[in-house]
C-alpha cells in the first residue's frame, strides 16, 4: 500500500516529524488573554534568564516580572491553570511570539537592546505586547476576537489551517485521528519521491490507512516500537521519538480547537469540524463538489501537481453568510504545488488575499505591498474570460465593493 510505503520512508528521514511549530502545551483562549492583558501596554518588561527554581532570589530589576507572574497566576487559578517562571519564558512566550502577539528582545553586552527573530536563538531579556496582541485584546466582539485568534494561529501553522479544513472536508467520515495527523497530514507540502505532497496525496494516504481497519493498531505499534529513542545513538537528529512526535500533533489539535470551525474530541483523539457557528448550522459544500464546479466553470482537467487554493481563507469569516461566500468556487484558484507551498513558507505571501491580473498572469497581494505573481499556465490555470468575475468576487469578500 502507498500509505505504508510512505510511512516507512518517512520514519527513515531526519525530518520525519514534519510540521511542529508550537511548544507542547495545553491552554485556552482565556489563558492567552490573561497573559497578554497583564503585560505592560507601553513599555518592555525585563524578565529573568536561564534556569529558575523555587529558591531563586529575584534581582531588583526582575521584581516587576516576579509581580507579573503573581498577577497572572492569581487569574489563571480561577480557570484551573498555573505557570512557572521558566514555563512562561520557555513555552508560553515562545508560542505567543510565534503567533505574532508579542515581541521579544535581547540585551547585548554593549547595552544595546536587539529585536529577536523567532527563527533564531537568543538570550532573551525583554518582552512586549505588540500591535497584533493589542488588536486581539481590543476586539469589539467575540467574532472579531475569533478572527484575530484564527489569523494568529494560522500564522504559527504557516497557512496549514485552510488545508486542514480542506482535508477534513474531503474525508468521509469527516475527522482526522491523531495517528492520521502524525503519520500523514504533518508532511503536507514536503518533498516525497521527487514531488511535493499535495492535499490529494494526503487524503489518499488517509483513506488507504483507514481501509486497514483493526490493522491500523498493528501499524501504530510497529512505528511506536521503532521510534524509541533508546534504539538510536547520537543526537536528536539521529534519533526517533514517537512520544514527542505524538505530542506535537496533540498540541496542534489543542490549538485548532481554539479556532471557530474546529473541535477536538480528546476522548477519541480526533479533530472534527464544528456543526454550528453563532447558533447557526454549518454546512460546508463537499470538497469534491466545489472542485467539480471549479473545473467545469474553468473548463479544466485535473493536474496532479496543481492544488486548489482559497484566496480568502475561512478564518476571515465572522458569520455564516461570510463563511458561505468564502466556501465558493469563485474564491478558488488552481495553482501549482510549488506556488502553494510558498503560501506556507513566506508569511507575507501567506496573507496575500487580494486578487488582480496583469495581462494573463494572476497577482495576489497582502494589502500592504507584498505580492506574488502567478504565471498563466505555469503557476495558475483558469479560464481567462472569468478574470473580471473573479476580481469582483474577491473585492466583495474583502469589502471593497
Amino acid at each position: 500500500m502507498k500509505c505504508l510505503q510512505f510511512l516507512y520512508d518517512r520514519t527513515l528521514r531526519d525530518d520525519y516529524r514534519g510540521i511542529h511549530k508550537l511548544q507542547h502545551y495545553r491552554w485556552n483562549k482565556e489563558y492567552i488573554k490573561i497573559v497578554l492583558e497583564n503585560l505592560p501596554k507601553d513599555k518592555m518588561l525585563y524578565h529573568t534568564q536561564g534556569d529558575i527554581y523555587d529558591d531563586y532570589k529575584y534581582l531588583p530589576q526582575e521584581l516587576e516580572f516576579c509581580e507579573y507572574l503573581a498577577k497572572v497566576n492569581k487569574e489563571l487559578k480561577k480557570i484551573n491553570f498555573s505557570i512557572s517562571d521558566m514555563g512562561m519564558r520557555k513555552i508560553v512566550f515562545v508560542n505567543l511570539q510565534r503567533m505574532g502577539f508579542i515581541d521579544r528582545f535581547a540585551l547585548r553586552k554593549n547595552g544595546k537592546i536587539e529585536f529577536c527573530n523567532i527563527e533564531r536563538k537568543y538570550q532573551y531579556r525583554f518582552v512586549k505586547i505588540n500591535e497584533n496582541g493589542l488588536k486581539f485584546l481590543n476586539s469589539k466582539d467575540i467574532f472579531e476576537e475569533q478572527k484575530n485568534l484564527g489569523i494568529a494561529l494560522d500564522n504559527v501553522f504557516s497557512g496549514l489551517t485552510q488545508d486542514i479544513l480542506d482535508i477534513l472536508n474531503s474525508l468521509q467520515p469527516q475527522y482526522i485521528s491523531i495517528s492520521e495527523m502524525m503519520f500523514f497530514v504533518t508532511y503536507l507540502g514536503k518533498i516525497y519521491q521527487g514531488k511535493i505532497l499535495t492535499k490529494d496525496n494526503i487524503v489518499e494516504f488517509i483513506n488507504e490507512f483507514r481501509s486497514l481497519k483493526a490493522r491500523q493498531k498493528v501499524v501504530e505499534n510497529v512505528v511506536s516500537q521503532y521510534c524509541n529513542p533508546k534504539n538510536f545513538k547520537g543526537d536528536k537528529t539521529n534519533k526517533r521519538d514517537f512520544h514527542n512526535w505524538k505530542n506535537e500533533s496533540q498540541t496542534m489539535f489543542n490549538n485548532f480547537n481554539l479556532m471557530s470551525l474546529f473541535e477536538h474530541d480528546e476522548k477519541q483523539e480526533r479533530l472534527l469540524l464544528k456543526t454550528t457557528l453563532k447558533g447557526e448550522k454549518i454546512v460546508f459544500k463537499r470538497s469534491s463538489v466545489i472542485k467539480e464546479q471549479y473545473f467545469k466553470e474553468h473548463n479544466l482537467d485535473k493536474n496532479l501537481q496543481f492544488e486548489l487554493h482559497h484566496i480568502v481563507p475561512f478564518y476571515y469569516a465572522k458569520d455564516i453568510d461570510a463563511l458561505k461566500a468564502i466556501d465558493d468556487w469563485k474564491n478558488l484558484i488552481y495553482i501549482d504545488a510549488n506556488s502553494h507551498k510558498l503560501f506556507t513558507l513566506d508569511k507575507k505571501i501567506k496573507n496575500a488575499i487580494r486578487l488582480n491580473f496583469r495581462d494573463l498572469d494572476a497577482v495576489l497581494d497582502n494589502l500592504v505591498g507584498d505580492e506574488i505573481v502567478l504565471k498563466y499556465t505555469d503557476n495558475i490555470k483558469y479560464k481567462t474570460s472569468l478574470q473580471n468575475l473573479l476580481v469582483n468576487y474577491n473585492k466583495t469578500l474583502l469589502g471593497e465593493k
